[in-house]
């Protein structure tokens, strides 16, 4: 039997070759330290993370067989291995296994399909790897490049490196998902396409393993996780793997913990002893000659004695784990007192409310009079300032020191017992060994005193290396908070430390400048933010503090931070230089339709709506909706690129050193009503129309047997604005022209003579006025037109033109105009520019609702870009999906 199955053999493996191969570095085993993971039935037919690609693809798994058995050579499948989850304290060096990572970390980022990443961590992503100026090839990467890449997904990607499980909730909740992650346990749902947000994962509740008292399987699909202050029921067909998989991690971060979790409340008179409540953290101190079934430990800012029989084992507490189911606590309060939704409106920044769902956050009125809201998919910062005022009793809750007290290392670990709470938050002339905010992980606190260093070195209270800058201290500062969000607080801490009563008035100034640099590019988080908060109102309001006006623009800053998100990108070395030097803005000249030019005053965090809002100021607009309805255009020079800013995006971003960018002011949404009593209101919308009909966008209505009047009645009105009462001359006529290839010219001329006759004396600005009156009347007024050169819908033509305005978007046949396809705006579900490949122009791709099913299309068009961020701008103010987060952008003209 073995020779026939050796023949067998032969037989079909005749083809291949049978060198033997070529010798490579043998792939790394997994470390010991891991354990085998718990075994995992395989997914079923429906399982919601399938590959993108292969969402038509049936499969079925056959048993496997130890006879003989037939195979095809070349199988046309494809096994997609991924990296699923990381092990507590797991360490990634080997360069093979570090390349792996790094090469699906990057196919995800720049791929729509991973619903594990939400759109606004991907764009983050895409802000880092910009700012180190890594493209999708990672080939010439170091390694120390490419672990940052991957510590950057794996701190920032709240829901990418974990294993999900199909779950319900025992209490009938919305969950949908359970995430377990090296972080803790994540109940997430499902959140379908809306507007311009693909479908993607939304958090409902965040646990650390430090809550976790137990995980227990209760029969073939329930699983009972116990809690510090809950009990978890999950139905499940994973529930042996859940259960298994928590267990696991539990396990491994409870070996060598030094933290007991209180199962049960102990109540002492005694000052020597430790009072504890029901799911009380305890840090377990050393002391010598405790009595069996005692220990010494610290908890809330307090340390004493406490029996061991009301604890047990529990792992380290996460600082951010904890914050962020307090951001959910809050968000639930907010919209159970009726919260709703914002959208910017008119006014300074210090009163605008920004789209969002908010959450209560305890802040003291004098920051603002109105709320403001933002929800940031991932990091999910929310915050709504108010003018409730507070007892003192109340408002002393939120000092410094007993932020210290809750969240210091030192305040915790007693480390150094003769060290007082306010010494914790003040100056200090000597370099921390360790981060100030006690963090489980080892990274972080590395990271927080490397951080504190280049603080110092920058106020110089240290001095600075050899060849080291202060711009080389900024940058890093900067960047380590934008790439890891977990060190936000830490560094917001150093800075209120090193610029709380320090003895040198010149380092306190830098300390303080740097501030209003950071709260201008991250924001705190909801744990830290009250603190912050009274401590700027604090120095705010006092008005014998030196740094008073600096407080005040740190306020100012933090508020548009967490209004907008902050500045995607690092200053250049001449605007950090300007700030640092106390500038902190500039007049720029932005281009109006025609060719003048409006001056304005853009400041450092100066967001694109704040200029806009300027601008229609200047117009006489006092309709907040009407303000939204404008925009500003960034153009790369020599016109290859444009695009516009959307409201909340910081205009400094769009603004480099070299001068390659150029600024415009548009009007992409017509719905209010248009009105003549602004001089410089109708010289703006006659220009900004006038070069719109030249260019052919206007779309006349060719078929129309009124035609040669209208083109008459037009051209006659571009004359008279220009204050020529003569008749005009054939040349003149052909400059007041849009190409029209099916008129006669001869009927045309005659036909504008007639037509000048009969519009008669005619002031210059009544001729602007009934000229925008006029445009406003034809069919596709308020449209903005692309020329598409290719359509993917078999029933549009290529070329096609493509119409947009606030309603609806058309594709239409260019000669006759009409609709091949029309999608409502509100049935959009996603919207991307793809790049384009070699020879071959960029496209847009658009996914709606059909009247049957959903449909997808794609133009390709020079100018997909600006087609793509047009119709998001439209969508944001129009179509407003709930819960979602639309200031995602999909890179920059730079």
């Amino acid at each position: 039997m073995k020779q026939k199955q050796r023949s067998l053999a032969d037989l079909f493996g005749s083809q291949r070759s049978h060198a033997l191969p070529r010798a490579r570095e043998p792939i790394p085993p997994p470390p010991p330290s891991i354990p085998d993971p718990p075994l995992m039935s395989p997914p079923g037919p429906n399982q919601f993370n399938r590959m993108a690609e292969e969402e038509s693809v049936r499969s079925q798994l056959h048993r496997f067989s130890a006879s003989v058995y037939f195979s095809y050579p070349s199988m046309p499948g494809k096994l997609f291995l991924r990296k699923e989850l990381f092990y507590p304290r797991e360490r990634f060096n080997h360069p093979y296994v570090l390349n792996l990572l790094c090469e699906q970390i990057m196919r995800d980022t720049y791929s729509d399909s991973c619903l594990r990443i939400s759109r606004e961590e991907r764009r983050k992503m895409k802000d880092l790897l910009a700012s180190f100026h890594i493209r999708t090839n990672i080939s010439s990467l170091d390694d120390a490049m490419k672990k940052r890449i991957v510590m950057a997904a794996r701190d920032n990607w709240s829901n990418y490196f974990s294993r999900l499980f199909n779950v319900k909730v025992g209490n009938g909740g919305d969950a949908q998902i359970l995430g377990v992650s090296h972080r803790g346990i994540r109940l997430l749902k499902v959140a379908g396409a809306s507007g311009i947000n693909p479908k993607h994962l939304r958090l409902l509740h965040s646990y650390s393993f430090s809550q976790v008292l137990s995980v227990q399987q209760q029969g073939a699909g329930n699983v009972v996780i116990t809690l510090s202050n809950e009990e978890l029921e999950l139905h499940s067909q994973h529930a042996a793997q859940i259960a298994a998989v928590i267990h696991l991690f539990l396990m491994e971060l409870i070996t060598n913990s030094d933290y007991l979790i209180a199962v049960k409340s102990y109540v002492a008179d005694d000052k020597s002893l430790l009072t504890l409540h029901r799911g009380d953290v305890i840090k377990i101190l050393n002391m010598d000659g405790l009595k069996d079934g005692w220990m010494f430990g610290s908890s809330g800012g307090r340390s004493g004695l406490f029996p061991v029989d009301v604890t047990q084992p529990c792992a380290p507490p996460d600082y951010h784990s904890s914050n962020m189911e307090r951001q959910l606590e809050r968000k639930k309060s907010m919209r159970l007192t009726g919260s709703s939704r914002n959208v910017p409106a008119n006014g300074p920044v210090t009163n605008t409310p920004v789209n969002g769902p908010g959450a209560s956050i305890p802040a003291n009125g004098s920051v603002s009079n109105t709320p403001v809201s933002r929800s940031v998919s991932g990091s999910e910062y929310s915050v709504e300032v108010g003018s409730i005022q507070r007892s003192e009793s109340e408002r002393q809750k939120y000092i410094m020191t007993e932020f210290a007290k809750n969240f210091f290392t030192d305040a915790i670990s007693r480390t150094n017992k003769d060290k007082s709470l306010n010494e914790m938050v003040e100056y200090t002339p000597n370099p921390i060994q360790e981060s100030l905010i006690l963090f489980s992980d080892n990274d972080l606190n590395r990271l927080g005193a490397q951080n504190f260093m280049f603080l110092m070195q920058f106020m110089l209270d240290q001095p600075m290396k050899k060849n080291q800058t202060e711009s080389d201290c900024i940058n890093f500062i900067l960047q380590l908070g934008k790439e890891k969000e977990f060190l936000r607080d830490e560094i917001y801490c150093q800075v209120i430390k090193q610029t709380t009563k320090n003895p040198v008035k010149e380092n306190c100034t830098r300390g303080w400048r740097l501030f209003s640099l950071v709260t201008g590019f991250f924001p705190c988080s909801n744990t830290l933010l009250p603190y912050c908060t009274r401590h700027l109102e604090a120095i705010f309001q006092d008005a014998n503090h030196p740094f008073q006006e600096l407080a005040s623009v740190c306020m100012k800053n933090l508020k548009r931070t967490l209004s907008f998100g902050g500045r995607r990108y690092i200053p250049s070395h001449s605007e950090m230089e300007a700030i640092l030097a106390g500038r902190n803005s500039r007049r720029l000249p932005i281009m109006l339709p025609g060719g003048n030019q409006f001056s304005c005053k853009i400041r450092s965090f100066s967001v694109a709506f704040e200029v806009v809002q300027d601008f229609c100021t200047e117009m006489g607009i006092i309709n907040p909706a009407e303000v939204k309805e404008f925009s500003i255009h960034a153009t790369k020079k020599g016109g290859d690129v444009t695009r516009p800013i959307h409201s909340d995006e910081y205009m400094f971003d769009f603004l480099p050193d070299d001068g390659s960018i150029s600024l415009s002011f548009h009007r992409i949404i017509w719905k209010q009503p248009l009105q003549f009593n602004n001089d410089l209101y109708l010289e703006f919308h006659y220009q900004l129309l006038v070069a719109n009909y030249l260019k052919g966008k206007l779309l006349l209505p060719m078929n129309s047997p009124t035609i040669y009047q209208q083109v008459a009645e037009l051209t006659a009105l571009q004359h008279l604005a220009l204050g020529l009462t003569a008749l005009p001359s054939n040349a003149e006529v052909k400059q007041y022209l849009p190409r029209m290839d099916r008129l006669s010219d001869e009927r045309l001329l005659d036909t504008i003579r007639a037509q000048f006759s009969t519009l008669g004396p005619l002031g210059h600005l009544d001729a602007k006025a009934r000229f925008i009156k006029s445009v406003s009347l034809l069919p596709f007024f308020g449209f903005d037109v692309f020329t598409a050169q290719k359509v993917s819908n078999r029933s549009c033509p290529s070329p096609s033109l493509v119409a947009v305005n606030y309603e609806v978007i058309k594709i239409l046949e260019p000669k006759s105009q009409n609709a091949c396809l029309t999608m409502s705006l509100e049935d959009v579900q996603s919207l991307r520019s793809i790049r384009p490949k070699k020879d071959k122009l960029p496209s847009v791709e658009i996914s709606f609702s059909g009247q049957t099913q959903p449909m997808t299309v794609s133009f390709s068009l020079k100018q997909a870009k600006e087609l793509c961020h047009t119709i998001a701008v439209i969508m944001e103010e129009v179509v407003k999906p709930p819960y979602s987060n639309l200031s995602s952008r999909a890179g920059t003209p730079h």
